[in-house]
């Protein structure tokens, strides 16, 4: 039952992240599933009928056609429970609330692709990732492997101006795991050091708007503090969430 799985809330955000969904579905090979969540068993089959109707537009419009599941339950702990019962590898939302979205993604072993407006493209040609001085930042680059791997994307470091002498030292020893890996996966990669008067997410946003970036990644520690910065400087980029987890990504093994 492995798919993508787009929560469906029957908005142009939903519409939106569709869109996006089918970019990857293309790549991963896989099913994109639309999610409804309703509060009470008598709300089902009214649902259904319109999420049928949904999938059956969907696929008109786009010339792809949608699976579709209704569930009865809280929308923060569904969307989890249903990707871990399917093994999806990845929930595609349509982000209106950055303090919903983050009760939705915390705690979910499933990364979150986070989107706001419908995609400029079929590429990803540049994918911004921040990077800091905590070990469990590394998590991500499984997927910035993936995707450059995939979408053929450029991969844009960018790490924080930093005065601490200890955390300097961890972020080194970050930046020294990072570039090792992205050197033996033959990724084409650049990094760029924050400026010392900016605020690190205000240089992600800059960084991105200069570069036109497709994508942006994100733990989940910094994402309601950088879209509220990014809500702010009007900024639509996807965002692809992961929550930290306590890795060791080893390169020998890629």
């Amino acid at each position: 039952m492995k798919s993508l799985i787009v929560p469906w809330d029957f908005t142009e955000r939903a519409e939106a992240a569709f869109q996006h969904a089918i970019i990857m579905a293309k790549i991963i090979n896989l099913p994109i599933t639309l999610l409804h969540v309703v509060a009470k068993d008598s709300m089902k089959l009214e649902a259904e009928v319109t999420l049928q109707t949904d999938a059956q537009r969907l696929e008109a419009k786009y010339g792809y056609l949608p699976q579709f599941q209704v569930r009865k339950g809280d929308i923060y702990d569904t969307i989890n429970l249903f990707s871990k019962e399917i093994d999806a590898p990845l929930v595609v939302m349509p982000l209106h609330n950055s303090s919903r979205a983050i009760k939705v993604i915390t705690g979910s072993a499933v990364p979150f692709y986070l989107v706001q407006a419908p995609p400029v493209s079929d590429k990803i040609t540049d994918i911004v990732v921040p990077v800091d001085h905590y070990e469990e930042n590394r998590v991500q680059l499984n997927w910035v492997i993936f995707l450059a791997k995939f979408f053929k994307s450029n991969i844009n470091f960018i790490k924080p101006f930093i005065e601490s002498n200890s955390k300097n030292d961890l972020m080194k020893k970050n930046m020294f795991f990072v570039k090792q890996l992205m050197d033996m996966k033959g990724i084409v990669y650049g990094v760029r050091t924050a400026k010392r008067e900016h605020k690190f997410n205000e240089a992600v946003i800059s960084f991105t708007k200069e570069i036109n970036g497709s994508l942006i990644f994100m733990m989940t520690y910094n994402f309601e503090d950088f879209m509220k910065q990014s809500t702010k400087e009007g900024c639509n980029v996807p965002v692809f969430c992961l929550n930290p987890r306590k890795v060791k990504i080893v390169p020998d093994k890629y």
